[in-house]
């Protein structure tokens, strides 16, 4: 049924194959830990179709890796790809297209994230932490920055945060050898087809290895 595909050539750069991956619980937050620089205690997995509902008028959502922490703070993590190449993975939109889209998407994702924190009676106080996190095989800014990471500030003091408890935060994995951060550094240069060379992410290629030898997986990503 599904012979005709090399399986072995699927890296973690595959949408479905990085979804599943970081299903893995201690995986998922050793990377929020390493992306945020935070200590990250307890994740929890969100049942995103259910969650992320949106008005009937509004364009249906369903975000990839949505966790939150014990403490009510949400991560949406997702892996954007301009690969065209791999037969579970197309995308038909071109680099210039995605790239355009992004910022609008982070938008539209902290949108929804902050409905659905809150519920009718609840006060806007009790919002917490969101972070959409965009992990990018391509330069999303083209300023060669290995990580583009922007919260809301004033215009006229840039010294000045606005506090609306957002950030967007956006990966290279084309400069990894631009941030002084090891450990992140050795996650963008896996993603970015290099052979894994810290402990996690050898960890993460096992479990990356493991889901894709499945059968199960397979037909579900089929």
């Amino acid at each position: 049924m599904y012979s005709n595909i090399d399986w072995d050539a699927i890296t973690i750069k595959n949408n479905f194959l990085f979804q599943e991956t970081l299903r893995n619980k201690s995986l998922c937050k050793q990377l929020l830990e390493r992306v945020l620089h935070i200590q990250v205690k307890t994740i929890r997995y969100m049942e995103t179709e259910k969650t992320m509902k949106a008005q009937l008028s509004s364009k249906n959502t369903r975000l990839d890796v949505y966790v939150e922490d014990k403490d009510g703070n949400v991560a949406d993590i997702e892996m954007q790809t301009t690969d065209t190449k791999s037969v579970i993975n197309y995308d038909e939109r071109d680099e210039r297209t995605i790239i355009r889209e992004l910022p609008l998407r982070t938008r539209y994702y902290q949108n929804i994230i902050g409905t659905n924190m809150l519920r009718k009676g609840m006060h806007y106080r009790e919002l917490k932490k969101a972070y959409v996190i965009f992990i990018c095989t391509f330069d999303p800014f083209g300023a060669g920055l290995p990580v583009y990471h922007f919260t809301y500030r004033c215009k006229e003091n840039g010294n000045l945060q606005m506090g609306d408890l957002t950030e967007n935060i956006f990966l290279n994995v084309k400069a990894a050898d631009k941030t002084d951060d090891e450990d992140l550094a050795a996650f963008l240069r896996y993603v970015n087809g290099q052979k894994p060379d810290s402990s996690f992410t050898k960890k993460l290629d096992e479990e990356a290895t493991h889901i894709k030898n499945n059968d199960d997986w397979r037909l579900k990503a089929m």
